[in-house]
């Protein structure tokens, strides 16, 4: 092999596993996902992944690179993930060189965000919305979480920068929490922690907390140890907020509107469940093309678990859901030929135990020792059985591929 073709295939990967960290994907996917490459480009590669650095060596047989990439922690992208995919599938079909493959996956990086200030902004709104009928709140906790939810988004779409950026889910925590105890002095009886979990959903570190079970679980302990920590800060932000703002809104004192709206139409959740599965396009920035599969996948795992939790508790439930997402995402992903990613992150979006985690946080602050912990080890127990049950319904049907 020519030393120019080892090299432009070493800097394809490496940009590819760039574009792969860009769009959120777990160490061990990442870690795979670079090894299958290289080895349909009939090259060794040894790669070690971590939240902020890729770590690769290769070896054409007759020459070794070894080099070390920056990276910054992204949110999962399956947008990209899917178009990575499909840019891969072309260099190595030879459809694309290795140059044309590189600008593509640059395009593809440098591509502006799918979705408007405006949907994200109604992304907030009808997140709020459609989480708070999900946890049973009525009417008022519905106008409360909604109008919770449109002030973050405004917040949030603003793009915060530098160390307003750094402390965003503290700050956000803050305004949710004083707007909702406010609303609290004029609707007496309002379910406060329904309203400011609801609102705070979004933020909500409960994927990466996941995703960082799932890579200690696959023996890629740096990576996720420092996941499961970032996590923890978040929830630290968080519960910290909330209680900031609540002590700003005991300086207020309003009169009570006395208004009795009652609890909301029993059918209403029929509305809830597709809707916030539906918004799983603008949390995951995925094609529109793909805009069904988010959705079925959302609407298929929150059924699926919740069946599991009635019939076997709640950590065999989870357990049931992983696998049943685990498995139909591989069947999906063999189906359409696409990253079984499309179908798996929002089929555990609504799984995922971001709430019970804040919950615990909420507990400590509260000088709950017991409760807290309590809440802390629920919070890993549910992680752990949704990542085992992921991981078995792989074993039920085999994946396409890492990705």
């Amino acid at each position: 092999m020519e030393t120019t073709l080892f090299q432009r295939q070493v800097k394809f990967i490496l940009r590819f596993g760039k574009a792969l960290h860009s769009a959120g994907a777990p160490a061990h996917t990442l870690e795979a996902t670079m090894q299958d490459l290289c080895q349909l480009l009939s090259l060794k590669g040894s790669f070690v992944s971590q939240p902020t650095a890729i770590l690769s060596s290769f070896d054409n047989g007759t020459e070794e690179v070894t080099k070390i990439e920056r990276v910054e922690p992204m949110a999962v992208n399956l947008g990209i993930l899917s178009n990575l995919d499909q840019v891969a599938r072309q260099v190595i079909r030879n459809n694309l060189s290795y140059e044309e493959g590189y600008q593509r996956l640059n395009e593809i990086l440098e591509s502006p965000d799918p979705f408007g200030k405006l949907t994200q902004l109604c992304y907030f709104v009808f997140s709020a919305a459609g989480f708070l009928i999900l946890f049973g709140g009525g009417v008022p906790e519905l106008m409360a979480a909604m109008t919770v939810g449109l002030l973050l988004g405004l917040m949030a779409v603003a793009k915060p920068i530098g160390l307003v950026g750094q402390l965003f889910e503290a700050i956000v925590a803050v305004v949710a929490a004083f707007v909702t105890f406010l609303l609290a002095k004029l609707f007496p009886g309002l379910k406060t922690p329904v309203v400011i979990i609801s609102g705070l959903i979004i933020f909500m570190p409960g994927l990466f907390i996941t995703i960082a079970i799932a890579e200690i679980a696959t023996n890629n302990l740096v990576s996720g140890t420092a996941r499961l920590v970032g996590g923890v800060m978040i929830l630290l932000k968080l519960t910290f907020g909330v209680f900031i703002g609540s002590k700003l809104a005991s300086w207020f004192h309003f009169s009570s509107l006395g208004l009795d709206l009652g609890p909301l139409p029993q059918g209403v959740i029929f509305l809830a469940l597709p809707i916030t599965s539906f918004l799983s396009v603008v949390n995951f920035k995925a094609n529109r093309s793909d805009w069904k599969w988010v959705t079925i996948a959302g609407i298929y795992g929150y059924l699926c678990a919740k069946f599991g939790t009635q019939h076997l508790g709640p950590e065999l439930g989870m357990f049931f859901g992983g696998t049943c997402v685990g498995a139909m995402s591989n069947a999906f992903a063999r189906a359409l030929d696409k990253p079984s990613s499309i179908f798996q992150w929002p089929g555990i979006i609504l799984l995922v135990p971001g709430s019970v985690g804040y919950r615990g946080m909420s507990s400590l602050f509260e000088r709950d020792v017991l409760g807290g912990l309590d809440m802390a080890f629920t919070m890993v127990t549910l992680a752990m059985a949704l990542v085992v049950g992921v991981f078995f319904g792989n074993i039920l049907v085999k994946p396409r591929k890492a990705l």
